[in-house]
C-alpha cells in the first residue's frame, strides 16, 4: 500500500483540539476513494493525536465510511509517538535546521532571564504574569489581544481561572523587551527570525544578555517527546534552561545525551506538568538567580550540548 498523497492534519487540530471535523471526513473519504489509502500528516509538528481528540474523531469517520483502520496512517514529529487504533510513524523533526554549523561559544556578557513565547497557552500566560516581577529580564509574547477570538480555546483556563492575573497583564500584550526586530504586525518576519534562530542575527544579541532561559514548549501533554526550537536555541548559545513541557521532558533531553544541568539547577518539576510545573519552574529559577554559577566552570559542558545538537542535526537523530 503506497501512501503518496498526505492531508495536512494541522488544518483540522491544535495541540489540545480538533476543528473542521467535517470537512476532515470530506476530505478522508475523497483521498480514500482515489488511493485507496489515507495518510495524516501532522508535517513538523508532534501534537499527541490521543490527548487532542483527533485520533477518535478518525476512527469515527473511518467507521461511518466503512474504512478499515489499516488503511489510514497518521504521521508526526513527537518522539513518542503512538495510538491506540492506528499505525502512528514518527517523521524527521524539520524544526532543527539542517545545515546547523557550530555556534562560537560566549559566555553572557550579563546575567539575566530569557522568556520567548509565541503561541498563547494558559500555561504559557501564567509564566509570562510571573515573568512580570523578574529584573535582567527579556521576554516576549505575541498574543495580540485585539484578535482574542482565534485564541480563546487555548487560554479560557487561565483567562477563568486566573481572571485576575490576566486582567493584569493584558493591556501590556503584545509584548517585547527585543524591540523592533520582531514586529508582531508581520507574521512570516517574525516566524522566519524564530525558526532560523541559527542565521538571524538578533538572537546572538538576545542571547549575550542571558545566562539562562525558560523555555516553553509546543507540546505540554504527558508521555510525549517533541522538541522544538525553542529548546534548540539555548542549547545553540550555550545556555542554561528550564523547560515548561511534557512530564519527563528534561529526563528525556537527558537520554538523548545532552546535559541538563540536574547537578545545578533543581528539575524536580520534570516530573509535573501544567500550573503546577510553572510554580516549581519560576521556584527553581529563583534559586538560581540567589546563588549563580560561574559560567567558565560551565564552559566545556555548554560547548559539549552545542557540539551534540550540531551532530543531531546532521545525522538527523530527531
Amino acid at each position: 500500500m503506497g501512501f503518496c498523497v498526505k492531508i495536512d492534519l494541522t488544518k483540522y487540530c491544535g495541540a489540545s483540539r480538533a476543528r473542521n471535523t467535517h470537512l476532515l471526513a470530506l476530505e478522508i473519504e475523497k483521498t480514500y476513494r482515489e488511493n485507496k489509502s489515507v495518510l495524516l500528516s501532522l508535517g513538523t509538528d508532534g501534537w499527541d493525536i490521543v490527548a487532542n481528540g483527533i485520533e477518535d474523531i478518525v476512527k469515527e469517520i473511518a467507521d461511518v465510511l466503512g474504512i478499515s483502520y489499516e488503511h489510514i496512517i497518521f504521521e508526526s514529529a513527537d518522539l513518542l509517538t503512538k495510538s491506540n487504533t492506528f499505525l502512528h510513524v514518527k517523521r524527521q523533526n524539520r524544526l532543527l535546521p539542517l545545515a546547523l554549523h557550530p555556534c562560537e561559544y560566549k559566555s553572557p556578557d550579563q546575567l539575566g532571564t530569557g522568556l520567548f513565547l509565541g503561541r498563547a497557552t494558559n500555561e504559557r500566560l501564567y509564566a509570562f504574569w510571573k515573568s512580570c516581577n523578574l529584573t535582567n529580564s527579556l521576554r516576549t509574547c505575541h498574543l495580540q489581544v485585539q484578535n482574542i477570538e482565534e485564541h480563546t480555546s487555548d487560554i479560557a483556563g487561565f483567562i477563568c481561572e486566573h481572571n485576575d492575573k490576566w486582567k493584569a497583564i493584558k493591556d501590556l500584550l503584545p509584548y517585547t523587551d527585543i524591540g523592533q526586530e520582531f514586529n508582531f504586525h508581520n507574521y512570516k518576519t517574525v516566524q522566519e527570525k524564530i525558526n532560523r534562530f541559527d542565521l538571524d542575527k538578533v538572537w546572538i544579541s538576545v542571547y549575550n544578555k542571558i545566562d539562562i532561559e525558560i523555555v516553553c514548549e509546543t507540546n505540554i501533554t504527558a508521555n510525549t517527546f517533541f522538541i522544538t526550537e525553542k529548546t534548540f536555541r539555548p542549547l545553540h548559545y550555550g545556555r542554561l534552561f528550564l523547560v515548561i513541557g511534557s512530564p519527563q521532558f528534561e529526563q528525556n533531553l537527558k537520554d538523548l545525551g545532552f546535559d541538563i544541568f540536574d547537578d545545578i539547577l533543581d528539575k524536580s518539576y520534570d516530573n509535573l506538568e501544567s500550573y503546577m510545573r510553572v510554580d516549581a519552574v519560576f521556584n527553581s529559577l529563583q534559586k538560581y538567580i540567589n546563588n549563580p554559577i560561574d559560567y567558565n566552570i560551565l564552559k566545556q559542558r555548554l560547548i559539549n550540548n552545542q557540539k551534540l545538537l550540531v551532530k543531531v542535526a546532521h545525522e538527523q537523530l530527531l
